[in-house]
């Protein structure tokens, strides 16, 4: 059943290739009205987050948010597809990093970075657009596709400009081995989903809900001195997108335990809130409700 299911995969990915963009999104919009209206594919989920992070709109409103919600979805999914057989150079061109000096002043100071971001707009182009432009290895931690032939491929699609993936369970190791030989590189962590085991998450004040947040990027880089960048993918247009860096900390060293999560659940926040139909509203942000056994991590008032 891998290999059958892998092979679908693969003839999803070769008619893409031949796919015009007019085309992709003329699907693309189809697929969302289906998804939404027809298949109701996590209807209740997007609408219920939508409802507790935005309490103030009619739904009126949150019916037209939704509705972009699924065309922004179905615009990743079907780019990501066509991305596997798309040149670098194209994919390149219609992902660009802005300031990438924000990540390389710390590679030049002979420190690795860890940066994170959140599923926003279309994260899986900057695998390819950002690595170029590092001084330094780009090493990006993933949560291994169940079919092992369609995790290679996808690895191997991803590692076309370099890149090395690493599992999550690795992350420790690899970052240790790093510094141990001096060589700085660029850790991705895509840090807004929400953790399988409640022990240890980080509590924080996101979207006007108390979130249990992963805690990997503030735990690492408090232990490893690693600074730790913000990156944001900013959609121009359809299809276009920019990628900006900011610095979230410069001495994770003298941060307090929760103070680094916090810091990303505002950022994210200011972001979605600003644009929130680019963000992957699919998934149960909020399944955890926080107890009094609940202690790690003080509720960040992120802006509203």
């Amino acid at each position: 059943m891998d290999r059958l299911s892998f092979w679908l995969t693969r003839l999803a990915v070769e008619l893409f290739r031949w796919m015009p963009f007019w085309l992709l999104y003329r699907l693309s919009d189809a697929l969302a009205f289906l998804l939404w209206r027809v298949v109701g594919y996590r209807r209740r989920v997007v609408w219920e987050n939508l409802q507790r992070a935005f309490p103030e709109k009619t739904p009126e409103q949150l019916t037209a948010l939704a509705r972009e919600v699924y065309r922004n979805l179905t615009d990743v999914m079907l780019e990501t597809l066509k991305s596997y057989t798309l040149p670098v150079a194209e994919i390149q061109r219609r992902s660009r990093p802005v300031n990438p000096e924000v990540v390389n002043r710390h590679l030049d100071a002979g420190k690795s970075v860890i940066l994170c971001g959140g599923h926003y707009a279309n994260w899986e182009y900057t695998g390819v657009s950002m690595p170029p432009l590092f001084r330094g290895a780009t090493i990006t931690v993933y949560k291994p596709i169940a079919n092992r032939y369609t995790n290679a491929f996808v690895n191997h699609s991803r590692g076309r400009v370099g890149m090395l993936m690493v599992r999550m369970e690795e992350t420790f190791s690899a970052m240790r081995l790093r510094k141990a030989q001096n060589a700085p590189a660029v850790f991705i962590l895509l840090a807004d989903q929400s953790p399988s085991n409640r022990k240890g998450a980080h509590w924080v004040r996101f979207l006007g809900q108390e979130t249990a947040s992963l805690p990997g990027v503030d735990v690492l880089a408090r232990r490893m001195h690693f600074p730790v960048v913000f990156f944001y993918v900013k959609r121009q247009r359809r299809g276009f997108y920019e990628v900006y860096f900011s610095d979230l900390n410069d001495t994770p060293e003298l941060a307090k335990e929760g103070e680094i999560t916090q810091a990303f659940a505002k950022t994210l926040e200011t972001i979605i809130r600003h644009k929130p139909e680019d963000w992957l509203w699919t998934h149960r942000r909020w399944k955890m409700r926080r107890t009094k056994a609940d202690t790690s991590g003080a509720l960040s008032q992120a802006p509203r």
